[in-house]
């Protein structure tokens, strides 16, 4: 009977039919990169192996081609993060100024261009490719381009577009499956029937963001996402039905939440989640795996919802006593231990200072930054009285997340090791008009009461601090140069700065050079007191806190370095297979370290290579998948500002890199572009 089953040509065809369909999936995941994370499952990761291990040295670039735009550190949005798509005849990438292209897959040349006329920028961090249109996220919903011709596929939505009028950014690539799509917006998403693009359901997180990173499992019909915190450092994080930073999975048919697991709780330092969740497929279940900030990893069965690795979360007894009135703390946050945590987000003050023990100088210096700060572990609630240093507001991971190298059962990720401080201060001042009007009388009032002290902060204090006393706090993308707030200052510790002119030295010590005897600074500490009460009486102080980068007297990261890794990690045991640092870091014209900063992200192919970009040093490297050897590298114009991707055309392996620049300080500032790579073995 077994005989005749394997000679009936009826079920040969069938057997033949389904390895077909098989192999039909397998190549559509792997071959056509066909949404920006490589397929819904964001393995990045291709079963193309004719660039492997064993010729990777004799890849060469064959062909470069530039958009035409390269934007200024003037815009917001000036490095492109959007990596490619393949469609299996067009090579699709996109521009700053808002153009979708397609390129000739073989040679770079363009084959159209069309202008999305969007608010706000297009297609972030990626785009969709799905029956012959491409979906590009808007400010204003999905715009759907036919492949052939680059015009709006008028069958769609309306006039082409589909999505809600709110005027709310997607950021991530949409999912379509059959005929609905899944737009993923900032703070809400939304199911739409094709082509009409009819609503079928809305959700909201209720505050949190997607910003980062969003799959799909088309067995169990899942939408699977990861969220931000709720507010900018403080605010209120005591809500009902809080979605935020969190593992979500979604019921694709309903939108009805399947399940959720919290990272951070209570966050008031910026420790998203983020990537894409990466998707693993077995014959025994389906697995997502969840990133954040701080190292953690969740696993989670995507059918049943369990948390598979529950048994290895560890409970951590943090400080839960806020300093600042209506912020609200968890008295315990979590330790992942399996898989391998990527990330330790305390600071590490002596070990740093150990290792510039020698340099006198800057040992000095960064004693002097982090005087009046609290740091070494996580969690550390904030105040107005000291600042908090910790690791992991870039990472750990990042939003270019992981790749899941199928071939070698094993998760590799990129990190960020570096040292922020984060700072919360009063602001002056937000009320209504009468009481701007009133406080220039009450301020006039006090200069004839404390005139001596309102001159003498004018004369020597006012260029510096500002007119509103807000001072100066520099955002990661320019440096760390502080000049504090000294609204309120009177009621805190820091204070004691101005109690004596050598206190006051001291601490303007790396700062302006000003001489204020002990009879001026008690005339400035009069007029501080007599404006912060009439400040506090009227409140007409507001809460405020920056985060910024924890640099030495060099610019310097102030941590011991590799600043950047890339970790693999088995999806068997979720053990820690390889470390490595990524890239290398100028610390002078003499001095450099292994290990960066990066934002650029992972490809992983059959081929035993894990191709990784976006350090400063404006390298694409090849390393050994197995290893974490390095076999290949190549010197860009501009920084890798998105994950690579692969294709196969025509007889050739294609590696494709987008170099526009990196945001961040660290990076040549100076240096954005609008380059894309092409390599090929020669």
């Amino acid at each position: 009977m077994l005989k005749n089953f394997f000679t009936n040509p009826k079920i040969i065809i069938f057997l033949i039919s389904l390895i077909f369909l098989n192999n039909l999936t397998t190549s559509s995941y792997s071959e056509n990169w066909y949404t920006s994370s490589g397929n819904y499952h964001s393995t990045k990761y291709s079963i193309i192996d004719q660039i492997n291990n064993k010729n990777v040295q004799n890849l060469k670039n064959i062909w470069t081609y530039e958009n035409g735009f390269q934007p200024s550190k003037n815009e917001f949005f000036y490095n492109n993060q959007a990596t490619p798509v393949f469609t299996g005849k067009n090579l699709i990438v996109t521009s700053l100024d808002k153009f979708l292209i397609s390129l000739d897959p073989e040679n770079g040349t363009e084959r159209w261009r069309t202008k999305i006329d969007s608010p706000g920028p297009i297609a972030r961090r990626g785009i969709t490719f799905y029956d012959e249109n491409i979906f590009v996220p808007t400010t204003d919903g999905v715009h759907v381009i036919n492949e052939k011709n680059g015009k709006h596929n008028h069958d769609f939505g309306v006039n082409g577009i589909i999505g809600v009028k709110e005027k709310i950014i997607s950021l991530v690539p949409p999912i379509i499956n059959k005929n609905k799509i899944f737009i993923i917006y900032k703070s809400f998403i939304t199911s739409h029937e094709l082509p009409s693009g009819k609503l079928i359901w809305k959700k909201k997180l209720n505050g949190a963001r997607v910003w980062s990173g969003v799959s799909f499992d088309e067995t169990e019909n899942t939408i699977i996402f990861v969220t931000s915190n709720l507010v900018d450092l403080l605010g209120d994080t005591n809500i009902e039905n809080d979605y935020s930073n969190s593992l979500v999975l979604l019921d694709a048919l309903s939108g009805k939440t399947k399940c959720k697991f919290k990272d951070t709780i209570h966050d008031h330092w910026d420790l998203d989640m983020v990537g894409n969740p990466i998707v693993k497929k077995s014959d025994n279940n389906t697995v997502v795996y969840g990133f954040s900030k701080t190292g953690n990893t969740f696993v989670v069965d995507v059918k049943t919802c369990e948390l598979l690795n529950k048994d290895s979360i560890n409970r951590l007894n943090v400080d839960s006593n806020s300093p600042i009135e209506g912020q609200t703390y968890s008295d315990y946050q979590i330790k992942v231990k399996n898989p391998f945590n990527l990330m330790e987000i305390g600071y590490g003050s002596k070990s740093y200072l150990d290792y510039i023990k020698n340099d006198k100088e800057n040992l000095e210096y960064v004693k002097h930054r982090v005087r009046n700060s609290k740091f070494g572990s996580g969690y550390i609630p904030l105040s107005f009285d000291y600042d908090v240093i910790m690791l992991g507001l870039h990472g750990g991971p990042e939003w270019p997340g992981g790749t899941y190298d199928i071939l070698n059962n094993q998760i590799i990720v990129p990190t960020n090791h570096y040292p922020w401080i984060i700072r919360s201060y009063y602001g002056c001042c937000v009320r209504d008009e009468i009481s701007r009007t009133k406080r220039k009388t009450q301020e006039f009032l006090t200069s004839l009461k404390e005139i001596k002290g309102k001159i003498i902060y004018n004369n020597k204090c006012k260029s510096c601090h500002g007119k509103n006393k807000n001072g100066l706090y520099m955002s990661e993308i320019k440096g760390d140069k502080y000049i504090p707030s000294l609204n309120g200052i009177s009621r805190l510790n820091k204070f004691a700065s101005l109690k004596d002119s050598k206190s006051f030295n001291y601490s303007h010590k790396y700062s302006s050079k000003i001489k204020i005897n002990n009879y001026e600074l008690e005339d400035l500490r009069r007029y501080f007191i007599n404006r912060d009460n009439y400040l506090y009486e009227n409140k007409l102080l507001d809460k405020r806190a920056d985060w910024q980068l924890l640099l030495d007297k060099y610019g310097n990261f102030a941590s011991v370095p590799p600043y950047g890794k890339i970790t693999s990690f088995s999806t068997i045991t979720g053990k820690k297979k390889w470390q490595i640092p990524f890239g290398v870091k100028k610390l002078s014209e003499t001095s450099r370290v292994e290990g960066d900063i990066n934002f650029g992200g992972l490809l992983s192919t059959k081929g035993n290579i894990t191709f990784a970009t976006g350090t400063s040093d404006q390298k694409i490297y090849g390393y050994d998948s197995l290893t974490g050897k390095t076999l290949w590298e190549y010197k860009m114009k501009f920084a890798g500002s998105s994950p690579p991707m692969t294709y196969y055309y025509q007889g050739n392996q294609y590696i494709i890199v987008n170099s526009s620049g990196g945001k961040y300080y660290g990076y040549n500032n100076s240096n954005y572009g609008d380059k894309i790579y092409s390599f090929i073995l020669k």
